[in-house]
């Protein structure tokens, strides 16, 4: 997904930098947490001597960082389709789909395609197996975007397949977003509707999975709260331009937040964020005021 853009006064566009860089963020923390698996499977000890806070933060950070990932999608989706259609009731339900299909299609079908081949070569970590559906099933889950369902019920995939997850829970939000903002775009009960996504997040997380570890992580609401705060965001910065000192205020909370979910994870289970499962909820909300302080200062 191509970076939000900004109209300066000479007419041409410019990408968020701070936008990207969120993004960039979150790309690092989870490709380190995968990295970081790799690594203790094959039993190598590079974090042996190493603070455990500072292990934590730098490869601990891999659902932290599709949290953010989530609040930047969200944010931008939004921003993107008020500057094309003027406002969210406005929005063309095929001009939508159509983008989301162009953007998120030929990607994933190249993706699985690989894999299936590597199925097929019974090349080692790459064979989908029998206990999880087969091929076939993780296809399936794969185009209709329920891979964090099947894991749910059947386990975890091949981790090349386990990042689907996450894509799952974004198309799912971005297949009804079209539909709600033509009906309800134009009051204040779209605000309301998101609002609700974000109250059940820390209890999608919590209360929902009834013990189940994956489901906990992968589940549908569990990610929504942070979609649905960058789409509040979006809403936001739209129609609201904040004082330069507001402006101060927002990105400093917003940083002490990521700073305290980030860095600090021990104190945050400390505290209790965790067992309540409103940390990943600070944490969206740190991104977006970062992100509504980026988008007034470019």
């Amino acid at each position: 997904m191509s970076s939000v853009a900004v109209k300066h006064p000479n007419g041409k566009l410019a990408r968020l930098d701070g936008v990207d860089a969120l993004r960039a963020l979150a790309i690092f923390f989870v490709l380190m947490n995968h990295v970081n698996m790799r690594l203790l499977l094959a039993k190598v000890p590079y974090t042996n001597g190493l603070p455990e806070q500072l292990v934590s933060s730098l490869v601990w950070n891999g659902q932290p960082g599709v949290q953010i990932f989530f609040a930047v999608s969200g944010f931008l989706i939004t921003s993107m389709s008020l500057r094309r259609w003027g406002s969210l009731s406005g929005i063309s339900l095929r001009g939508f789909y159509l983008m989301r299909f162009a953007r998120i299609a030929p990607l994933l079908i190249a993706l699985l395609a690989t894999l299936s081949l590597l199925h097929f070569l019974h090349l080692h970590d790459f064979v989908v197996s029998s206990k999880t559906g087969g091929l076939g099933r993780a296809l399936l889950a794969a185009l209709t975007f329920h891979v964090n369902v099947l894991e749910a019920r059947r386990g975890y995939l091949p981790g090349n397949w386990d990042i689907l997850w996450s894509l799952s829970v974004e198309e799912m939000f971005y297949l009804f977003f079209p539909v709600m903002s033509r009906l309800f775009g134009r009051g204040k009960l779209f605000v309301a509707i998101l609002l609700v996504f974000v109250l059940l997040g820390p209890f999608a997380r919590v209360v929902f999975p009834h013990g189940n570890e994956v489901w906990r992580e992968y589940s549908y609401l569990g990610g929504m709260d942070a979609i649905a705060l960058g789409c509040l965001t979006a809403l936001l910065v739209s129609r609201i331009h904040f004082s330069r000192v507001m402006l101060w205020s927002l990105g400093s909370i917003g940083i002490a937040l990521l700073s305290l979910v980030l860095c600090f994870s021990n104190q945050v289970e400390r505290l209790r964020l965790t067992q309540f499962g409103v940390d990943m909820t600070l944490l969206a909300v740190g991104t977006c005021l970062v992100i509504a302080v980026v988008a007034q200062t470019n």
